[in-house]
């Protein structure tokens, strides 16, 4: 007999009709299988067998992982966050250039797009149920996984809903997902490289993440890793593992590029309050900066890695790192960064990308 499946949130009823359909198509047995396979497509699932004697089976259905309160921090109203319309039959009409960016989309780029040219390998049945759902229900809140046109697939908070001929969804890079209370925590790599060697931020930051994984697996840690390293990739060797932070692999710097004059340069607190930027950095940034914080300004979903990556240059005191961030227009800027840490100030100088001396690409 098929277990009862109690969802939480409760009023989640795109969720609810997903489940449904998944046991039914899957016919798992045990709580474990069913949470393997629905975490396909919703990564911070969580499956528990209720076992209260005397009782039909029944398993409770965690989508966030563990109970949570409601979300009143309405991200998904914001402008700035990412937004894609798609037609009634799933093909792409309209996004903004943020979702560009994050999709790996190109502005030149015109061919048709579907939906499902982002779906990962092995999730397409899972989309397009989703899909029908959303048209049925009217809504949906999910944490999925995508994959955009470079390979590198993200996890992202997803709002759907449907307005007359057309789904309209917002998304935003998802948080971290921790590891539920009283799970026993699988062994990780014995051994980790990480390239480039010298970025002791990228170091810190993929320790950190990998330390938070529920069941560490070298693709759970590139999609912690893509949140502010968007190119990272994280593939197993017979030795462990190797974390690289570029896709087009790495060229070690001929000098502290950092140095030379006329760069980007900005200057901030612990708190992430920008106290001053040079003219370059106005310009390289196109908006003042002065007055504002970090968080202001990161890609919607990552604002939480802000305090996270000052705590990691504090404790380093100086470090090369490299990122990238939405510009006032919403398409990416991408640079190299160099920052020192003094007590409660920060300063750091960048270097587009592509911004060499000698005309190579950084």
């Amino acid at each position: 007999m098929a277990p009862q499946l109690i969802t939480i949130p409760s009023n989640d009823v795109a969720f609810r009709e997903f489940l449904s359909r998944s046991l039914r198509n899957s016919q798992a047995t045990s709580a474990s299988e069913f949470e393997r396979r629905l975490r396909r497509t919703y990564p911070r699932v969580l499956v528990r067998e209720r076992g209260l004697a005397g009782e039909a089976p029944s398993w409770y259905v965690y989508r966030d992982g563990a109970w949570r309160a409601p979300d009143h921090d309405a991200w998904w109203e914001e402008s700035t966050v990412p937004r894609v319309e798609v037609s009634a039959d799933g093909w792409i009409e309209d996004l903004n250039r943020t979702a560009r960016g994050l999709l790996g989309l190109d502005d030149a780029q015109g061919d048709p797009r579907h939906f499902t040219d982002f779906v990962v390998p092995g999730g397409l049945e899972d989309a397009v149920a989703l899909f029908d759902i959303v048209r049925q229900t009217g809504r949906l809140e999910a944490t999925v996984v995508l994959q955009p046109t470079s390979g590198d697939a993200i996890a992202v908070d997803l709002r759907v809903s449907a307005a007359g001929d057309r789904v309209v969804g917002v998304f935003q890079l998802a948080r971290d997902i921790d590891r539920p209370a009283g799970a026993p925590r699988p062994a990780g790599p014995e051994r980790i490289e990480y390239v480039p060697p010298t970025d002791v931020a990228f170091q810190a930051y993929a320790s950190r993440s990998l330390a938070r994984m529920p069941e560490p697996t070298t693709d759970g840690l590139a999609l912690r890793l893509r949140r502010l390293y968007p190119h990272a990739q994280v593939e197993a060797t017979a030795e462990g593992w190797i974390a690289r932070r570029d896709r087009d692999g790495y060229r070690p710097s001929s000098d502290a590029w950092w140095s030379a004059p006329g760069l980007p340069r900005v200057r901030y607190d612990a708190q992430a309050l920008i106290l001053e930027a040079n003219d370059e950095a106005t310009t390289f940034f196109g908006r003042p900066l002065a007055g504002h914080h970090w968080q202001e300004f990161v890609t919607a979903g990552s604002t939480e890695e802000v305090t996270i990556m000052l705590d990691i240059l504090a404790a380093a005191g100086a470090a090369e790192s490299r990122f990238r961030m939405p510009g006032p227009d919403g398409s990416f800027l991408e640079f190299d960064s160099y920052t020192v840490a003094d007590g409660e100030e920060y300063v750091t100088v960048f270097r587009p990308l592509g911004a060499e001396p000698d005309g190579r690409a950084a």
